[in-house]
């Protein structure tokens, strides 16, 4: 048996005028959404997913697209069938993700006062003792086993493309800044990157945007959330935390605890949890890498690094997991920006825009 606990709180902020992130906590099997009271639990075969978003757009509708994209990926999921196959899994979260995405664009393309929304996204699911994660932008996801913090996500930012190249982190930060290589509902389709780890019981994971990691940086949110408090205490204590280092910016996160007999126990001794991110153009060992091919191909269309090749997107297909290299070392957190901004480059809208059709046909 494996269980699942979880809590999410959102906080405007001290400065914002209003709240564009969104989150949501659902219990697949139960068909329930998290309402802001207490805490969900999951004891079925799909468990719980979180999906967290972080929109923008200002008075072109951030937070439309951040509540339409978290309930319509939610949606896609509650409608798929159950799984404990983490790649099968996967692929659906994958084109949940993707149809979130058809259907902010298309909102978007519809009313005129919400030209240019879009938003952030990172969202999880459990699926056979391993957690499966989806990411677009700069929210994250995180895993505290332990006391030790490991990000489970690269951020698609122009920061995280030139640490990639080989720049200096501090200097890569400040060339950087809040730019992002790629956001849900701005263009006709969007490739999410996939990750997965092996979980361990009295794991703690939590989903994220980049108004708490911003202001507290890893240390402060790993000794939160090795505290003793249950799911919905330690998500209000992360929030309010980061209000008071400055809460320059909107601030989400949800925490979920993992437990139960399906699961090894973790060594204490032992090292970090390590994930591995699949890629859909491979087969076998092939699909699994410890570099991501998503924010090289964009990077790349940012005119930074090789680009990997063209995204194929098979119909159907099962790949093995193996793990993965263990990750760096996080870096000190980087000063909140003020706000967020997208990198429309042509390439970028050129290569979704041609290639939209056939990876929506494709699922």
């Amino acid at each position: 048996m494996l269980a699942v606990i979880g809590s999410g709180a959102t906080d405007r902020g001290r400065i914002r005028e209003r709240n564009e992130d969104s989150f949501a906590l659902g219990d697949l099997d139960a068909e329930r959404l998290f309402d802001g009271e207490g805490t969900l639990t999951a004891a079925g075969p799909r468990g719980l997913c979180a999906i967290v978003c972080d929109g923008m757009g200002g008075a072109a509708g951030g937070d439309v697209a951040s509540e339409l994209a978290a309930r319509a990926t939610w949606r896609e999921l509650l409608a798929d069938h159950a799984t404990d196959d983490p790649e099968v899994f996967a692929r659906l979260l994958r084109r949940a993700v993707r149809v979130a995405n058809q259907r902010v664009y298309e909102e978007a393309e519809r009313e005129p006062s919400l030209r240019g929304m879009g938003t952030t996204l990172s969202a999880v699911g459990v699926a056979g003792g391993r957690l499966v994660c989806a990411q677009i932008g700069d929210s994250r996801v995180y895993l505290c086993r332990a006391g030790v913090l490991t990000q489970l996500t690269r951020d698609q930012t122009l920061t995280s493309a030139l640490v990639g190249a080989g720049r200096d982190p501090l200097e890569a930060a400040l060339a950087g800044g809040s730019t992002i290589l790629q956001a849900l509902g701005v263009n006709p389709d969007v490739e999410p990157s996939l990750s997965m780890v092996p979980l361990c019981r009295a794991d703690r994971v939590l989903v994220c945007s980049d108004g708490l990691y911003n202001h507290l940086g890893a240390p402060t949110m790993a000794a939160i959330l090795d505290s003793r408090g249950g799911p919905a205490a330690v998500a209000r204590m992360l929030c309010d935390a980061a209000c008071a280092a400055g809460g320059t910016d909107n601030i989400t996160a949800v925490v979920l605890d993992v437990d139960g007999d399906a699961l090894p126990a973790a060594d204490p001794a032992g090292p970090p949890p390590r994930f591995v991110e699949f890629d859909p153009r491979e087969q076998g060992e092939r699909a699994l890498t410890s570099t991501s091919y998503v924010v090289r191909r964009l990077a790349a269309q940012a005119g930074i690094g090789d680009d990997p090749g063209p995204p194929v997107v098979p119909a159907t297909g099962r790949h093995p997991v193996i793990v993965g290299e263990r990750l760096p070392a996080l870096a000190p957190a980087a000063p909140p920006a003020p706000g967020k901004t997208v990198r429309l480059l042509g390439l970028i809208a050129a290569a979704l825009i041609a290639g939209a059709l056939g990876w929506w046909l494709a699922g």
